[in-house]
């Protein structure tokens, strides 16, 4: 009855829909280019197919097993992005994770991953309270429901001298990132478990400070071997845009 009330619609073209996009235009979201680097998912552009990293990450130790992006930070896919983090559109996160749900095709070693529980990367207590919800925890919960897996809140995020990183540099980023993450009591002490591998979900990879400092601090937990990434976005480095 609801939703002959209250029709789905989808976001971008007003048709009837079952999720907040529809399928066709779904499919019109532009993705992450292949071939890309196996480790950090950037696509290798005007790198020969063959070669599995891309300079920044080659011969690179990382705390994570490898990240994955579904969508490049087009002005389309950004203003998506903006309206779910900014404009309160959480109804947007049922829309987007189908691309998210995607990604568990280039998922190296999947078998790793079967068994794994979705971690959301946490936003800081002013920014929960400002807008009321996390929009990563919001498509973790729908990824969640498409993959059959449990979504488990494993990090906090301190409040920083800099809570939001849309306006840092590259090596700011890292810093405050690190100094902003930490697992729950619960999880460090061992009250409560966690399996062996975690895939961790946000809405947009920039720098991958955020990342490397999230898996660091899962990798730190009993029982926690690998540490996957799975992001919305992949958005380049932008002194005024809306990406962490």
């Amino acid at each position: 009855m609801l939703r002959w009330i209250y029709p789905i619609t989808c976001e971008l073209c007003g048709e009837s829909a079952e999720r907040s996009l529809c399928p066709d235009c779904m499919a019109k979201l532009a993705r992450v280019p292949r071939p890309i680097c196996l480790n950090c998912g950037a696509p290798l552009h005007s790198t020969p197919e063959s070669t599995e990293a891309c300079p920044a990450c080659f011969g690179k130790p990382r705390p994570y097993s490898f990240v994955r992006s579904a969508l490049t930070g087009n002005e389309q896919n950004m203003q998506l992005i903006y309206r779910l983090k900014y404009h309160h559109a959480i109804y947007l996160a049922n829309g987007l994770a189908p691309a998210l749900a995607e990604l568990r095709q280039s998922i190296p070693e999947p078998e790793l991953f079967r068994q794994a529980v979705i971690v959301p990367v946490p936003t800081t207590p002013t920014h929960q309270q400002q807008r009321g919800y996390n929009q990563a925890a919001e498509l973790a919960r729908e990824l969640g429901k498409m993959l059959s897996l449990k979504v488990v809140h494993v990090l906090q995020r301190h409040e920083t001298e800099f809570n939001s990183q849309t306006r840092l540099s590259a090596r700011q980023r890292l810093l405050n990132a690190y100094r902003s993450f930490s697992a729950l009591p619960a999880y460090k002490t061992g009250r409560r478990s966690l399996p062996s591998s975690i895939l961790l979900v946000d809405d947009v990879y920039t720098t991958g400070a955020t990342t490397r400092a999230c898996s660091r601090a899962l990798l730190r937990l009993p029982g926690v071997e690998r540490v996957g990434v799975l992001t919305l976005v992949r958005a380049e480095l932008q002194s005024h845009g809306q990406q962490k």
